[in-house]
């Protein structure tokens, strides 16, 4: 099932109401708060896929910040030019939430599959509980099925060095989202697997006189570093994976079968443990992407609620 149908509700759009002048401060305060959540996630938890939902949170708090901060910032052609730039980033990111779900519940199958092995092993020792084991594991490699789909990314325009504060209100605002969207993104490819991506690929603001781009910057470049070692869980859980299988075959083989016993027994003991801390690190990053895809809808619904013609201006053109 994809996002949009569980948070449909969300989407019908308002009409926009008049024209309001912008309130002092509040893109200072918009862009402090980026600034103090940013500096909460350094230094970078060392598990990635905690480190993923983290920025998932962060950035889900961002959308929710933009919304209020894009009303109060006032309308007009500059607004509305930074609004309609911003659609189309809008939509790369709940397409990439989609596809972050999407592969999240394609890795609790895999669990399953896992489970299931784990499962005929110790209910029952037979030739064939050993074969279904051996083949529910090959399937958990994915034999077969070709390697996943590489996530779709969330492409980030730099303005030019130090234009940053020179930009207007909303400007700023969907500035600091495509910037927060775009790392998350980059993230969730690297972290996630599906798609080789080189360092460099994670996003820098070029604009150091922006209050949040130092912080940024650090994050981006801690969590390159952390994505790029790729020890994630989901790797972890791959190694002990491939190591239960190659015993299973090996003792098919008729090799050593008393030591083959306990080689097994403990290759299934670090399988189990390594699928229960990826099953409690994947139901948190699925709930902190379902959190972004309910903001990101709320602030499309607000950016195309812009442009939306209200009952006077409707009785004004007839």
């Amino acid at each position: 099932m994809f996002l949009t149908d569980k948070y449909h509700a969300l989407l019908p759009i308002h009409s926009a109401k008049g024209g309001r002048k912008a309130a002092p401060g509040v893109i200072s305060r918009f862009d402090a708060a980026l600034a103090a959540r940013l500096g909460t996630l350094l230094p970078v938890p060392a598990s990635p896929l905690a480190a993923l939902a983290r920025l998932a949170d962060l950035l889900a708090a961002t959308l929710g910040d933009a919304v209020p901060a894009l009303s109060a910032a006032g309308q007009g052609d500059a607004s509305a030019a930074a609004v309609a730039a911003h659609l189309d980033a809008g939509v790369a990111l709940l397409d990439a939430c989609n596809a972050i779900a999407a592969r999240v519940d394609r890795m609790r199958r895999r669990r399953l599959l896992s489970r299931l092995a784990l499962h005929l092993l110790s209910s029952c020792n037979s030739p064939s509980s050993t074969q279904r084991a051996r083949a529910a594991l090959a399937d958990h490699g994915g034999r077969g099925a070709g390697a996943p789909m590489p996530l779709p990314s969330v492409p980030f325009v730099n303005p030019p060095r130090g234009a940053g504060c020179q930009l207007t209100g909303p400007a700023r605002v969907l500035l600091a989202v495509n910037a927060v969207s775009s790392l998350a993104a980059t993230a969730a490819a690297t972290i996630l697997g599906g798609g080789k991506l080189n360092p460099a690929s994670f996003p820098l603001v070029l604009s150091t006189d922006l209050p949040w781009a130092e912080s940024f910057n650090a994050l981006s470049s801690q969590l390159a570093a952390l994505a790029a070692a790729q020890t994630s869980e989901v790797d972890a859980v791959d190694e002990a994976v491939g190591k239960l299988a190659a015993l299973l075959e090996s003792s098919t083989a008729g090799e050593s079968a008393a030591d083959d016993e306990a080689a097994v027994l403990a290759a299934a003991q670090e399988v189990e443990k390594r699928t229960e801390e990826l099953a409690a690190l994947l139901d948190r990053l699925s709930d902190a992407v379902n959190g972004v895809f309910r903001a990101a809808l709320r602030l499309r619904a607000a950016e195309l609620g812009s442009f939306a013609v209200g009952p006077a201006d409707k009785t004004r053109q007839k």
